[in-house]
């Protein structure tokens, strides 16, 4: 019970590592907001944790409207009596994945439709809104959820690297702003990870040092952050790729 008395609230929890990560959060105590697009997946996920005897409720977010956001933000501080745990986690990634091209080939929709999903509206808005309550519940802790790619250079991957990298540059930022809030603000920067049979993967393939990654590997980091644990974490990009980014071996080409 590491989250308990905790509400989060944790955007694109229908599926993948938001789904594993309201489960996990249910399960140390966390009473949580389950968010994404489809309803059906999202009452699946608290039907779940209810089951469990966790508390849950879904709320139906729409990551690219700044009203969605900022009513699914009110909407669960009034559900549970106060938010003092956020997860940034939501991502096109539907759009990304058919995407993988140069620069030079993306149309300014598909550039904005990733940066306005990814950057605007999954951190921009979804802080924006929910700093306030979490300045009224004496503070709290934020969590994003960005990418390797953010950190090496990947063909055909501009775009979402290019906001999952403004992500990493923003959390030192939000971390200085709100400590005064007591408001900490940490990113986990994940590796690739297999979030269902089918899931083949997008991006990186092969050098990871470990092993591929499962949900519950970004689960348990993220339960970390938003425990009192990691209370003197703050303005930290956590890196959980199993060793992907510092393997220079397959760099080179010898794994």
């Amino acid at each position: 019970m590491r989250l308990e008395g905790k509400v989060a609230l944790i955007s694109g929890s229908t599926r993948g590592i938001g789904r594993t990560i309201a489960e996990m959060f249910a399960r140390e105590g966390a009473a949580v907001a389950v968010t994404g697009r489809t309803v059906d997946r999202g009452e699946k996920v608290v039907r779940a944790i209810r089951e469990a005897g966790g508390d849950a409720e879904f709320f139906a977010l729409d990551i690219n409207d700044e009203d969605s956001v900022r009513g699914v933000v009110a909407a669960t501080a009034a559900r549970f009596g106060k938010l003092d745990t956020l997860i940034n986690n939501a991502a096109p990634t539907d759009v990304v994945s058919t995407t993988v091209k140069p620069l030079t080939d993306y149309s300014t929709a598909e550039w904005e439709t990733i940066m306005r999903g990814t950057v605007t509206g999954n951190v921009f808005w979804s802080c924006k809104y929910a700093i306030p309550h979490l300045a009224a519940a004496g503070g709290g802790s934020i969590v994003n959820i960005s990418s390797a790619q953010s950190v090496i250079g990947l063909t055909g991957f501009s775009a979402y690297g290019a906001a999952k990298g403004a992500i990493n540059a923003l959390t030192p930022i939000l971390a200085v702003e709100n400590a005064p809030l007591h408001i900490r603000v940490n990113t986990i920067v994940v590796g690739r990870v297999i979030s269902h049979k089918a899931d083949t993967g997008v991006g990186v393939g092969g050098g990871h040092l470990t092993r591929l990654g499962v949900p519950a590997d970004i689960a348990h980091i993220a339960i970390w952050l938003a425990s009192d644990e990691s209370g003197f974490v703050t303005g930290s990009l956590v890196t959980a790729d199993g060793g992907f980014t510092v393997n220079g071996d397959a760099i080179m080409g010898a794994r």
